[in-house]
């Protein structure tokens, strides 16, 4: 019987690298070189499983894979994957949205802390001139008492609202489709949320809904001493807005682990700034949970080519459920 066929893309991650000697047991692993659709068109045609992390997985790729049973998402966002036309076509979308939950709501709040503290500006000045004396432009700000805004109250949004409580933040969030908390929280509108917080924290997902939910005018209602922390995707907020925001003093600065085209060029405009701090889409990479992902996509590919309900799956309809 011949081995199925995995095409793997994001050649520089080595996706499951660690477990490929008992994936290609099973399976014949091909790595695309590139990530652009007309490639991942031709090596996709005879593919009985798409296995990808960053790249798009558009219509064309799903429609030339006429074999094609399972896409495996290396992470939990599936917003480059066109999950409509996987299910036309009766393909399974999986992904792996519960081993790092703790682990970017840690990275958002160290953003956050990092921010109210000018941590980073510290260490720099720190670095060229063995000493910083107190100056008003090193003055941070206490975090105690503080008002954080969480758009999204999800997994990672309920984990940061946790770490919230324990530094004795208020919490208010704008979440429509989750009203739960595990901690007090007080839900409110996006307008009231921008106009009352200390600190807005991101962690919705990336829908046509929230697609440029911060813009302009939002980021202008926000507090002249506010903060904006980014751990979710680049696309929610307008970078044009954000540098503005940023330039002009609309807010008073921000943490960013994700941006609109990744990875950054030379020259991206937030580089030099102080008041930002940037982070490369890395929020969820710590030993463990790299750990826990390379084990929770090799299970999700496994399901797959056994014929089994991945425990993961987006898109349930492909199976009758």
């Amino acid at each position: 019987m011949a081995k199925a066929k995995i095409l793997r893309t994001d050649a520089e991650l080595r996706i499951v690298e660690g477990y490929m000697a008992d994936l290609e047991k099973v399976a014949h692993v091909v790595t695309a070189e590139r990530d652009d659709a007309d490639t991942l068109c031709a090596l996709a045609r005879d593919a009985d499983l798409i296995l990808t992390c960053y790249a798009e997985i558009p219509a064309p790729v799903i429609e030339a894979a006429a074999k094609l049973k399972g896409i495996v998402k290396y992470g939990v966002g599936t917003d480059g994957i066109d999950v409509d036309c996987a299910t036309r076509r009766g393909v399974m979308v999986v992904n792996c949205p519960d081993y790092g939950s703790d682990t970017v709501a840690d990275h958002a709040f160290a953003l956050l802390m990092a921010l109210a503290r000018k941590i980073t500006v510290l260490d720099r000045v720190m670095r060229d001139g063995a000493w910083v004396w107190p100056a008003p432009e090193r003055l941070g700000v206490d975090i105690a008492g503080k008002t954080i805004g969480i758009i999204g109250m999800g997994r990672i949004g309920r984990a940061m609202a946790r770490r919230a409580a324990g530094f004795a933040m208020e919490i208010i969030s704008h979440s429509p489709y989750q009203k739960e908390c595990p901690v007090p929280a007080e839900f409110v509108s996006l307008d009231e949320l921008l106009g009352r917080s200390d600190f807005v924290s991101i962690h919705a997902t990336l829908t046509p809904e929230t697609r440029g939910l911060l813009g302009a005018a939002e980021l202008k209602a926000m507090k002249p001493s506010a903060y904006l922390i980014n751990v979710s995707r680049g696309a929610i907020v307008d970078e044009d807005a954000l540098c503005a925001a940023l330039d002009e003093g609309w807010i008073a600065g921000a943490g960013l682990d994700v941006f609109h085209d990744e990875p950054l060029a030379p020259g991206y405009p937030l580089l030099g700034l102080d008041n930002v701090i940037l982070t490369p889409h890395l929020a969820w990479y710590t030993r463990e949970a790299f750990a826990r992902v390379e084990q929770d996509t090799m299970d999700g590919i496994m399901a797959v080519l056994e014929g089994r309900r991945p425990e993961h799956l987006k898109n349930g309809e492909v199976l009758g459920q």
